[in-house]
């Protein structure tokens, strides 16, 4: 016979991993009963009345089970289902009665205070294996939807369940404020209708393959809100198939990344653009230069590149300090776009230095034409603030494929140019010449 701890009325099968049960009796042969049952797959706890397990139900290793015996004296079965109901931290704990009283009324009793279930003495051992088990299990399922519920409803990112027709049956609150869509405007509607026509085909192919051969898929989609508005949306699809691994959902989650994207384009903009004019820097010259004439030499194209240095720059920031000086600059990059086609390239290297790129359909004659409008343009007065300020630009031009075929050597010789104009006085515009040959000379 299996007695209680003479301190605290109970007895503890330590295992972590086990569920813990508490079983409860006034006699010690019942309990030794149930105890030898339960005892090689739960974690055990014992008490012989009511106050006793009451006690041990609102401790905080509580029990995921109880086997309250329905007739003891001081405290019955009864009396102890009534105090773990009102108490909110035993409220959910399941109990199955265990009584020799096998009435419909004593029964009825116990369901209406909420039992789970009932044994009826004397026990049968495998009957009870399968009634505890069950249980267990039951309300392990029942927890798991009630956080999948929670979580469905709750949760911030946009949640939409789809059968395997892939016609919508849920959307979540969520779903709603991010779309705009209510519920009966979705419902058996096949997501595509949320499409907003930007996402390339190839990616939606590329997704139902992952489905199709993974079961999962996250990747970025542009969607449509119901009012029209298009955004861009971090989308992850799970497929639940069922025992026989057939689709039987997809559950898409997604949230909008719009201030994501925001963010990064403002983020690639201030590492490829000039902060004081705006216009695309060095590092973004660079690389549009490369593609320029990998195009150039695919499509048998020409390319000018401008070099422009402004003249005696130095003297208006001596003279008029930087503020002004600024002023100029930004005014000179404003009056180079106006100056170029909407298809060139005007960007600042640094300083007083700004570079132009032709290309598209390019024309010797038309690279004169606009050298020549770009040195007219800024030539003409500024007016900074209160002063009107005279500056005149340098310019040197080198071409692709006539003086260099290479990104580096297109700027090198565009830059002797612009310096070959400064010697010569300033306020021009010169062609790279290449220098002459010791052949030549003679």
């Amino acid at each position: 016979m299996i007695k209680p701890d003479n301190q605290d009325n109970q007895m503890t099968l330590h295992h972590d991993e086990k569920p813990l049960i508490l079983l409860v009796d006034d006699i010690p042969a019942n309990l030794h009963v149930l105890v030898a049952a339960l005892k090689d797959n739960y974690r055990i706890k014992t008490a012989t009345n009511g106050f006793d397990a009451l006690e041990l139900a609102a401790r905080e290793d509580r029990p995921e089970l109880i086997l309250l015996d329905m007739m003891m004296p001081g405290m019955n079965g009864i009396e102890v289902l009534q105090r773990l109901r009102e108490n909110p931290e035993t409220f959910g704990i399941p109990v199955i009665f265990v009584t020799a009283d096998n009435s419909e009324q004593s029964q009825l009793d116990g369901l209406e205070l909420g039992a789970d279930d009932y044994l009826i003495k004397p026990v049968v051992t495998a009957v009870l294996q399968v009634r505890v088990r069950n249980l267990l299990q039951r309300k392990r399922i029942e927890r798991e939807l009630r956080l999948a519920s929670h979580v469905f409803n709750y949760s911030g990112e946009a949640i939409m369940i789809s059968d395997r027709e892939n016609r919508i049956i849920d959307v979540n609150a969520a779903f709603t404020r991010q779309t705009g869509y209510l519920p009966e405007d979705v419902l058996g509607q096949n997501p595509k209708m949320l499409s907003s026509g930007r996402t390339n085909p190839e990616e939606y192919r590329a997704m139902w393959q992952s489905l199709r051969e993974q079961g999962f898929w996250q990747g970025e989609l542009w969607d449509r809100r119901k009012d029209g508005g298009v955004y861009p949306k971090l989308l992850t699809v799970s497929v639940v198939r069922n025992a026989k691994e057939d689709v039987e959902f997809y559950i898409g989650s997604f949230t909008d990344i719009s201030r994501q994207k925001s963010v990064e384009a403002e983020i690639r903009h201030i590492a490829n653009h000039d902060h004081l004019t705006g216009l695309p820097n060095r590092l973004y010259v660079q690389v549009a230069l490369e593609q320029a004439v990998a195009a150039a030499r695919r499509e048998q194209t020409e390319i000018a590149v401008m070099f422009l240095d402004l003249d005696r720059f130095k003297l208006v920031n001596d003279t008029y300090g930087h503020g002004v000086g600024d002023g100029l600059l930004i005014e000179v990059g404003r009056r180079l776009k106006d100056s170029v086609r909407e298809s060139d390239l005007v960007a600042r290297l640094g300083g007083d230095e700004f570079v132009v790129v032709m290309s598209n359909h390019l024309t010797s004659a038309a690279v004169t034409t606009v050298a020549q409008k770009i040195l007219e343009n800024l030539s003409l007065p500024y007016q900074v603030g209160e002063h009107t300020l005279h500056s005149t630009p340098s310019i040197g031009i080198s071409r692709y494929p006539q003086d260099a075929t290479e990104v580096e050597e297109l700027m090198k010789h565009a830059d002797q140019a612009m310096y070959q104009v400064k010697q010569a006085g300033r306020g021009q515009f010169r062609l790279y010449e290449a220098p002459a040959t010791a052949e030549n000379n003679e």
